[in-house]
C-alpha cells in the first residue's frame, strides 16, 4: 500500500517541506528556487542527498521575514 503524498495547500500544517511543497509555500516555481538555491540567497535547506533537498517551515518564515521591506529604499 502506496502512501499518498501530502498536497500542496497542507504545506502550512508541515515542519519539514520537499522543493515542491516549499515553493508552493512561498509561492514560487520550483525551478526558482532551484535557481536561489544553486546561486544563494535562498532560504536554508537540508541536502538530503545529492539530488533530494529539504526544507524546514521556519527556514523558510526566516527567510521571508528577512526579505521584509518598509519601502523600496531598504533594498
Amino acid at each position: 500500500m502506496t502512501r499518498a503524498a501530502p498536497q500542496h495547500q497542507n504545506a502550512a500544517q508541515l515542519t519539514i517541506l520537499t522543493t515542491r511543497e516549499a515553493a508552493a509555500y512561498l509561492r514560487l516555481s520550483p525551478s526558482r528556487l532551484a535557481v536561489l538555491r544553486s546561486k544563494g540567497g535562498g532560504p536554508r535547506f537540508i541536502a538530503q542527498s545529492s539530488r533530494k533537498c529539504l526544507y524546514r517551515r521556519a527556514d523558510l518564515d526566516a527567510w521571508l521575514e528577512s526579505r521584509a521591506r518598509s519601502n523600496n529604499a531598504e533594498a
